[in-house]
Order: structure tokens, then C-alpha cells, then sequence
């Protein structure tokens, strides 16, 4: 995708101006390809690099076993006190290893001088040196470059990653742009809504006295209309108010109790419902006892609401001492 025209410009490859050994320049845009001929390259290049010629090189082939790269570089570095024919401290190298198919690998080890390479460059610039070169050498196998650590490359180096951090945070821009975008409306959404529910809080506000004058002036008028119902009938109340009393857990309040007849309806709270339920059923004088609505719990409360209704034989009640 870094190489597609829309977003190469975000993490571009930096041309490096190569000075050849023949004594021409060309251009390289990275280490595996061969180098091109392009002025406008060697105009905008940023960078230089010298190519090394092979008689300034000393070369060795080794074949080696698959090792790890701390080990390879310690088993090379071993070789090289035995290879090289330079001071330690003067001694550069590089090397490239090539695996093979029978778990071995072909370990192509290059070598030169400081020296030499400082009197190379003298060579190459008589007059002045480019700002910080970089020193590669021709790959053994292929096409490309290597390059001999130590000189101009950290620039290049420090340059790449500059970008690439610019590159980044502008695509995190960009992103959060998106983003923002998208979440927008859905936060636009919410704060409609909220403003909604405050609005609707502020209503039942104001309409709650009003709604519990009603619920007080229904709950009135079914208990007066309840009390008629019974001193219609002969079914007196103060013998199911007094067996009520004695058979209710202390657990357990009423808020309303209607009699029509022989049937009694009881609204509540209690424990547990059930519990509840049973008790009645065993209770002398009281049958058929069911719940019309399932009881119900709000949360944090420790009470059950209930509704139970059951019918009343006074030939059974057991009269209270």
C-alpha cells in the first residue's frame, strides 16, 4: 500500500546519490535495486553514498550451520581476527548471509580500511565533500548494496523516522477526524434524549401531587364502595378484619382489603408471597386463595407486593380468643 500513488507521499523512499567508482553518479532508491540514471534524482537527491570498488575490498566465502544472530556475528567476528589483514580499530565489514537448503547457510563476509576509505573519498571529492556520505559496497550475489556502518548513514536514518512519526500523527489526525465524524450524530442523539428525559422528570415533577390526589380519591372511593358492598351483605368485617390480624405475619402490611360478599381481595407487602399463600390455604374458613398477578419485587426492596384473593366461609372460621 506505501508504494500506491495516493499515499507513497506519506512514507516516501529518500533518493541517495550514489558516486560510482567509474566516476560517475547515478541514483538508488533502495539497497536490493540496481541504480538508475535520472537527473531530476540527482538534483533532489538528499543524500550521497560512495560506492567502494572492489580493489579497495578484501572478500570471503564461508559456509556455515544455521546459527542465531548473536552467535553468527560472535563466530565472525572470531573468523575475521584470522582473515583480516588490517588493525581492529581500522578494520570495517559487512556481510550477508544466504540461507540454503540443507540448514546451512553461505555467509558472504566483505571487508576494507578507514584508511582506504578515507583516501577513496579524497579521490572522489578533491574539493568539497558532501555533507556526512554514506559507504556502500556491491552485493556478492545480485543486485544492490550493502552498507559499512560508521559513517553518514544515521542521518538518513534519523531523517526516515522523523517522517515516519509526521507521517503517523497525521494519520492519526486523520482518523480522529473519521471518527469524530461518525460519532457525531449518535452524540447528537444522546444529548437529545437526555435533554427529553430531563424535560419528561421535570413534568411528572409537577403532575405528581396531582396523580397522588387521584390514586388517594380512587383508593377512597373503592374502600367506601367496598363498605357498602358488605353492609349489604351478611358477611360482617370485624370478624375478617380480626382473623386478618391474628393469621398476617408481622412481616406483612395491607393497603387495601375489599370484601364483596364472601370474597376478599388483599393488596400488600410481604416477604414472601407464597409463604404467605399457604398459610391462608391452611387457614380454617378461607379457600380457593389465588393470586390474580404475579407477585412483584423493585429492586432494592426486601418486601414482595401481592394481590391475593380468596373466599371466606363463616360456617368454618374459627372463632379468636
Amino acid at each position: 500500500m506505501l508504494n500506491w500513488p495516493v499515499v507513497s507521499w506519506l512514507w516516501p523512499t529518500s533518493a541517495v546519490r550514489l558516486w560510482l567508482p567509474a566516476g560517475d553518479k547515478a541514483v538508488a532508491y533502495n539497497l536490493e535495486a540496481a541504480p538508475v540514471q535520472d537527473e531530476k534524482g540527482l538534483r533532489v537527491a538528499r543524500f550521497d553514498a560512495v560506492v567502494l570498488p572492489e580493489s579497495l575490498m578484501l572478500r570471503r566465502t564461508l559456509n556455515l550451520p544455521r546459527l542465531r544472530s548473536s552467535d553468527l556475528m560472535a563466530a565472525l567476528t572470531l573468523e575475521l581476527q584470522n582473515l583480516s589483514p588490517f588493525d581492529p580499530s581500522d578494520l570495517v565489514w559487512v556481510h550477508e548471509a544466504v540461507p540454503q537448503d540443507n540448514n546451512t547457510l553461505t555467509v558472504h563476509i566483505s571487508l576494507t580500511s578507514r584508511k582506504l576509505i578515507a583516501r577513496h573519498m579524497g579521490e572522489v571529492f578533491p574539493e568539497n565533500q558532501p555533507l556526512s556520505p554514506e559507504v556502500w559496497i556491491p552485493r556478492t550475489e545480485g543486485a544492490g548494496f550493502l552498507i559499512l556502518a560508521g559513517f553518514g548513514e544515521a542521518r538518513r536514518k534519523r531523517y526516515g523516522v522523523a517522517w515516519r512519526w509526521a507521517s503517523a500523527l497525521l494519520a492519526l489526525l486523520v482518523l480522529a477526524l473519521i471518527a469524530a465524524s461518525v460519532v457525531t450524530p449518535s452524540v447528537q442523539l444522546y444529548l437529545r434524549a437526555e435533554q427529553a428525559h430531563k424535560a419528561m422528570y421535570a413534568l411528572d415533577s409537577k403532575v405528581a401531587p396531582v396523580v397522588k390526589q387521584r390514586e388517594s380519591l380512587a383508593r377512597t372511593t373503592g374502600m367506601i364502595n367496598g363498605l357498602a358492598a358488605i353492609l349489604g351483605k351478611p358477611m360482617l368485617p370485624l370478624p375478617v378484619l380480626k382473623l386478618l390480624t391474628d393469621l398476617l405475619p408481622d412481616d406483612t402490611y395491607l393497603w387495601s382489603l375489599q370484601m364483596q360478599g364472601t370474597k376478599v381481595s388483599l393488596t400488600g407487602q410481604t416477604a414472601n408471597t407464597a409463604v404467605l399463600m399457604k398459610l391462608m390455604d391452611a387457614t380454617p374458613g378461607i379457600s380457593n386463595v389465588t393470586a390474580p398477578t404475579p407477585a412483584s419485587k423493585q429492586p432494592g426492596a426486601t418486601r414482595e407486593q401481592f394481590v391475593i384473593e380468596f373466599t371466606l366461609n363463616p360456617a368454618l372460621m374459627v372463632p379468636s380468643k
